[in-house]
């Protein structure tokens, strides 16, 4: 039965841990540098329990290959393959003619193309579901599996000659069938062993087919649909389009086919790679969701895997631990990353501990200050005083929150934060512009014009040679 991971329910999980009994996705686990013998490989480990974890294998990852078929058909269009398709086809279309020219550019264009396909399959198998790189090694390096493929089509056709001219024609049409059926389990054998010799040796091959079952039949039956599909296109589609088009067209999905057939055998091999003997770990394993934003909590991302532990006690309901977790973790120092600051504030909220909200408020204030964070930083300032009256922040913080409290609407708690910053920091050079703002709120925003006038002439009488006195002149000749 399928596990998945008991923090994100609906991914499915990549290791358990034994201690726990917990499954977990990448993102749940930590990944730690192993030193000495085994320097450059990573041990997973359970960040509850500081053990390693049990990887669960391919088969509680992947669907099998049936539930992917829509996945299958839109491989090819990842950016790598797409790229390569098109040129290709434009190459066919552009030099394909008779004569040598025509040959060599047919016999190049499809020599990558199987190079590229078999780079596809190996990389399936060994569990990387993104394409391989668009590079000289995956395109023109090591020809070998390629002339192996084609070794496999010679044998098959001088058995099948054999067959027709030594034991007569209904032989040969049933060898004939039979080599196409176990054609897929002959190209699969190539991957896993490297061996023509064991590839379109007959007690390998059908050996394998077996071993998997009637998902073999089932491959094997869309891989028929896939293998005439371009000619089917070619009668029904392709030659409505404009006769310099057809190659292009023609070959394009040829080669689109080609790379959904080869993925497609790439993935049985890795569905069902115990049951093969083929072996695949779980460095190896790549996708879409652990290349992006899923991957295991780095060693060197301290931060990161501190989140990860404090998102799973948040989880399991423990909020004492989760703060427990962040104040061992972060020794009395000052939080610098926004993210966790976000998460131990909230945490202390719910836990209503009020004696370290305060604290940990202005450091978590100043923060959003700098980022600009407007929203967040009105409602930390707004919940800190709430919990201490006499909470006081830095003179900038003060000015800027008093600031986006007025853009609010909430007129009273922005006088109020300007009154704080005046009296807090008396000698601060924002405290001159704290009573401008002041007064402008009384004149403009609570229509009391004769209290923003005597804030106004306090401010000139106070600071007659600021830089803002110019300013309340002008201000002062408007109200009037």
């Amino acid at each position: 039965m399928k596990q998945y991971c008991k923090y994100h329910p609906t991914r499915p999980a990549h290791w358990h841990c034994d201690k726990c009994n917990t499954a977990r996705c990448p993102e749940c686990v930590e990944a730690r540098d192993m030193a000495g013998y085994h320097q450059g490989e990573k041990l997973h480990m359970c960040p509850n329990c500081n053990l390693p974890v049990q990887w669960l294998g391919v088969e509680n990852i992947i669907d099998p290959f049936w539930k992917q078929l829509p996945r299958f058909f839109l491989y090819p269009f990842s950016v790598r393959p797409l790229l390569l398709m098109l040129g290709l086809s434009a190459m066919a279309a552009l030099l394909t003619r008779p004569g040598i020219i025509g040959l060599l550019a047919l016999v190049a264009v499809w020599g990558i193309t199987f190079k590229y396909a078999y780079a596809i399959l190996q990389s399936t198998a060994g569990g990387n579901l993104t394409p391989p790189a668009l590079d000289a090694q995956t395109l023109f390096e090591n020809f070998g599996p390629v002339v192996k493929q084609v070794g496999i089509y010679i044998a098959i056709i001088f058995a099948a000659g054999m067959m027709f001219t030594k034991l007569g024609v209904a032989v040969g049409v049933l060898f004939s069938i039979l080599a196409t059926v176990f054609l897929p389990a002959m190209i699969i054998l190539l991957v896993t062993t490297e061996s023509l010799i064991q590839a379109i040796n007959p007690v390998m091959f059908v050996s394998l087919a077996v071993r998997i079952g009637w998902g073999y039949l089932l491959m094997y039956f869309f891989y028929s649909i896939l293998g005439g599909a371009p000619a089917l296109l070619g009668r029904q589609a392709i030659q409505y389009f404009p006769p310099i088009m057809h190659v292009f067209l023609f070959t394009l999905v040829k080669i689109y086919y080609t790379f959904i057939s080869y993925h497609l055998m790439g993935y049985v091999i890795l569905q069902y790679h115990q049951d093969i003997g083929y072996r695949v770990d779980f460095d190896d394993f790549k996708d879409d969701e652990t290349e992006t934003d899923r991957a295991v909590a780095a060693a060197d991302d301290p931060h990161g895997r501190l989140l990860n532990r404090v998102h799973q006690l948040i989880k399991d309901g423990n909020h004492e631990g989760a703060i427990a977790e962040i104040e061992s973790e972060m020794r009395g120092q000052m939080i610098a990353d926004p993210l966790l600051s976000e998460r131990y504030f909230t945490l202390l909220k719910m836990t209503g501990a009020k004696d370290k909200i305060g604290n940990h408020g202005l450091n978590h204030l100043d923060m959003l200050v700098r980022g600009d964070n407007k929203t967040q930083a009105v409602d930390v300032y707004l919940q800190c005083l709430t919990s201490d009256s006499e909470f006081s922040p830095k003179a900038g913080a003060l000015f800027k929150v008093a600031g986006w409290l007025s853009e609010t609407g909430r007129n009273k708690e922005a006088m109020s934060t300007y009154n704080k910053l005046t009296k807090a920091y008396p000698q601060d050079p924002l405290v001159p512009k704290s009573y401008f703002r002041a007064a402008q709120i009384f004149n403009d925003r609570l229509m009391n014009p004769e209290k923003a006038k005597r804030i106004l002439t306090g401010l000139m009488k106070k600071y007659p040679e600021h830089d803002i006195i110019p300013f309340v002149e002008r201000y002062l000749d408007q109200i009037g």
